[in-house]
């Protein structure tokens, strides 16, 4: 954009009070290039497109939708998912003996990746498949994403960092895509998983979420909103964890879990917040 464009600001708070970002230059790379693509395909100007944006919410979804940052990868942040694996999950799985339920949501799932890993650890964990009911529940407010996370569709460049083994027992070999052999989750690893498109701002989500989690990761997330989205969020978390449920985020993002009932939990590595 050669000229300034008066709409950017307007634009990119209605983008804030709808999704909870933050506003400014760290979003501002992405909306110009999304703005480029969009008033193209619509055969708008800048300004035009701008204008007919901030009061569309369709349009703020599908702007969205190319905003936003998709960095994702199996068994993401090692140190977390190596406690995951060896300590939070038999944790659960010995406390849940007896109804044999575990609870577990990914609220900011992307294309899957994690909530594949969360599924693979589980299944590797259990003493035995049979009875057990696994609830795992993955959202992104992408579209796309959460089609693509249904699918489990993944090049052998997304699965290097799983073991062979695991990487055998739980994804098939499918079609190759170009010179990219392509891998698919496996039917059992895929009904454990319920992906859901949500906005995680809007309260309309929240006020029908009517259920509880013994775990809950959200990664990724909480750096991307405003103050008040940060707080806001971290609250609902609070509400809808089980006592004695964990919240996992990255460790850059352990700032803004200000909580009087998650604290740290200092047996594992930094990022888990535990309900008291």
């Amino acid at each position: 954009m050669k000229t300034a464009n008066p709409h950017i600001k307007p634009l990119e708070q209605a983008l804030a009070a709808r999704f909870g970002w933050q506003t400014g230059a760290a979003w501002r790379d992405n909306l110009l290039a999304a703005i480029e693509k969009k008033a193209g395909k619509l055969k708008l100007d800048h300004l035009a497109y701008c204008r007919m944006a901030i009061t569309s919410p369709a349009e703020l979804e599908a702007l969205a939708e190319l905003i936003a940052n998709s960095e994702t990868r199996f068994f993401r942040e090692p140190h977390q998912f190596d406690a995951l694996k060896k300590i939070v999950i038999p944790r659960l799985i010995h406390h849940s003996a007896k109804d044999k339920r575990i609870d577990i949501w990914s609220g900011a799932c992307a294309t899957g990746e994690e909530a594949y890993s969360l599924a693979i650890l589980v299944r590797e964990a259990l003493p035995e498949k049979q009875g057990w009911k696994i609830n795992l529940l993955a959202t992104d407010f992408r579209g796309s994403a959460i089609i693509s996370a249904t699918q489990g569709l993944y090049p052998s460049s997304a699965l290097r960092s799983i073991e062979p083994e695991l990487l055998n027992a739980y994804f098939s070999k499918a079609e190759t895509n170009g010179r990219e052999r392509v891998y698919v989750a496996k039917p059992e690893v895929r009904k454990m998983i319920s992906f859901r498109r949500a906005n995680l701002y809007d309260a309309h989500f929240w006020k029908n979420l009517h259920h509880q989690f013994d775990l809950i990761l959200c990664n990724n997330l909480l750096m991307h909103f405003h103050a008040l989205a940060a707080k806001q969020t971290v609250e609902r978390f609070a509400h809808v964890l089980r006592r004695g449920g964990l919240l996992m985020v990255m460790k850059s993002e352990t700032s803004y879990v200000d909580h009087e009932r998650l604290k740290i939990d200092t047996s594992l590595p930094s990022g888990f917040f535990k309900k008291i």
